[in-house]
């Protein structure tokens, strides 16, 4: 029987026991240690627990921020779509309008990383997901566990959507994307931050991409189902471990 505190190897992967949570470290196997130049993935609970309604709080946006300056999520009872840019929470519920997280907000599910700058990319003349999908996808073929993305354009076309609260006992994922709220974009400015996840992390998440977008003038927020775009610039900051926070709370 593992102890809370105890810490243990099982096949390279090391777990650790805390008091309020459960934390898990991967590597890619046979892969060495990150080097300075590689990012730690961290992800609070897992997919399937959101998709099953695991939407109770488990980390506080302040304790989270701790670990990284970018990334994507929701807040407790899957109220809206949340993202983090420059180490800054937002949130947008149904109407799609950001406000700033405070730091004692409870999150059910984020993605993080501490994003580490300089592997740029300029994208032209993407018409829709599925290209963006085809053109970044290479990159999964470098080895990495993870990928963190944010991409700076101005959108011909964008959709986002975000979800209405839910209150306990918390329906499954699919009942709430089914009352989603779906707002198109034309002509506005602004970031998408996410995640290209390769399926070495298939145990705890969905393989593939994940991206929000926040305007630059911080009118909308959302997660993102489709763009167009002229011109992009993406960057990208490759992970080669992964670390997961399970609360039993």
């Amino acid at each position: 029987m593992v102890k809370a505190g105890e810490l243990f190897t099982v096949v390279g992967v090391a777990i650790l026991v805390m008091s309020g949570g459960l934390v898990g470290y991967w590597a890619a196997p046979g892969e060495p240690a990150a080097e300075s130049n590689s990012g730690v993935y961290f992800q609070v609970s897992t997919y399937e627990r959101l998709n099953h309604g695991g939407f109770g709080g488990g980390m506080a946006i302040g304790e989270l921020l701790e670990h990284g300056d970018h990334g994507i999520g929701t807040v407790e009872g899957i109220d809206g779509e949340m993202i983090i840019l420059d180490g800054v929470a937002y949130r947008a519920g149904t109407d799609l309008r950001p406000v700033e997280v405070p730091e004692g907000t409870m999150v059910p599910f984020v993605q993080l990383v501490e994003f580490n700058f300089g592997l740029e990319y300029q994208l032209v003349d993407i018409d829709d997901y599925s290209e963006l999908r085809e053109r970044l996808g290479s990159i999964a073929s470098s080895g990495y566990l993870a990928y963190g993305i944010l991409i700076d354009a101005t959108f011909l076309n964008l959709t986002i959507r975000s979800v209405p609260g839910q209150q306990e006992p918390y329906p499954p994922l699919a009942d709430v994307v089914a009352n989603q709220t779906v707002m198109e974009l034309h002509g506005v400015q602004g970031t998408m931050v996410g995640f290209l996840l390769t399926d070495g992390l298939a145990g705890i998440n969905v393989p593939g991409f994940h991206l929000h977008f926040i305007s630059d003038d911080r009118n909308y927020v959302g997660h993102v189902l489709d763009m167009a775009f002229d011109l992009a610039y993406a960057d990208v900051c490759h992970m080669d471990q992964c670390q997961v926070v399970i609360s039993d709370r």
